[in-house]
């Protein structure tokens, strides 16, 4: 005899996927209208020469995708953004980690040290970048007169004039911004791992620089694989950094993807080449996740 209040097999089963989804019913309806659904209108568009005015879409198959292999311009942009990225990467993950490094070895005023490291996060991209435009002032610069009080006069540069040194220059302002966010990931790991190793560490005769080595970076490795992850989608977001503090210039020296995107949409009026070259350049990063991805989790076997 079935027990009291206790429904069919199935309708249990029913139950258990029809409950998940109701609570996750919100998130889809906002994750399918505001991404899925640009994204699909994106690939769409990237078949078209619609130049954001026409009544109608003209298709034009792959000719887009064509235009941009051919076009040297797009190519040296995607160029640019793959050494964006790894400046990026290097300049926000490496701080985030090192101020996190730092930060758990402090006896006193942990939380003080965390909110001030995290403040920069909190502004405004494009803030960050007026500011640090400023910094690099060829003459009024604080960076220029910092060298000049050294008495390090000759290194001082136009720094954000100079085409070999632009793009380096954007990406210590976009990753001075952005290593609060990597550096609370790795805190929150940290507190995580076993105090105990350390320990035993220590009575091994581990110094500082191996504990950090053999114990915290292994302990971090679910959370680097986050946050490289997020770390490579975030960087192709400086568009905001670079046309704040160059325009892409000089000489089209820091003209990334998302700055050519933009040009060729909204100065030129293709969109639809503007379209097919955000195709490309997601397509580049989710195989470069991928891969990133499957590549650690092998390792970690």
């Amino acid at each position: 005899m079935r027990a009291a209040g206790s429904g069919p097999p199935r309708r249990r089963r029913v139950w258990g996927y029809v409950t998940p989804l109701l609570l996750l019913a919100p998130s889809l309806i906002f994750y399918g209208v505001f991404v899925l659904q640009p994204l699909v209108k994106s690939v769409e568009l990237s078949f078209t020469d619609w130049d954001g005015a026409a009544p109608t879409l003209n298709y034009v198959g792959l000719d887009n995708y064509a235009q941009l292999i051919g076009d040297d311009r797009f190519l040296l942009a995607l160029g640019r953004t793959v050494i964006w990225s790894a400046l990026y990467i290097a300049l926000a993950v490496g701080g985030g980690l090192l101020f996190a490094a730092l930060i758990t070895e402090l006896r006193r005023g942990q939380a003080l040290v965390r909110a001030l490291a995290f403040l920069p996060h909190a502004l405004a991209l494009a803030v960050t970048g007026v500011i640090w435009a400023q910094l690099f002032h060829p003459n009024i610069g604080a960076i220029n007169a910092g060298l000049e009080a050294m008495h390090l006069g000759g290194l001082a540069q136009a720094w954000l004039g100079e085409p070999l040194l632009a793009l380096p220059s954007v990406a210590v302002s976009s990753g001075w911004h952005a290593y609060g966010f990597y550096m609370v990931i790795f805190l929150a790991s940290m507190q995580t791992i076993d105090p105990q190793l350390y320990e035993a560490a220590a009575i091994d005769g581990a110094g500082g620089w191996h504990r950090f080595r053999h114990v915290t970076l292994p302990g971090l490795h679910n959370a680097t694989t986050v946050v490289l992850t997020l770390a490579t989608i975030n960087s192709l977001k400086g568009f905001d950094a670079v046309w704040a503090m160059t325009g892409g210039g000089p000489a089209y020296a820091t003209e990334i993807v998302a700055v050519y995107i933009w040009r060729v949409a909204f100065q030129v009026g293709e969109l639809g080449l503007a379209a097919a070259a955000s195709v490309i350049l997601t397509i580049i990063v989710l195989a470069f996740t991928i891969g990133f991805n499957r590549n650690r989790d092998r390792r970690a076997v």
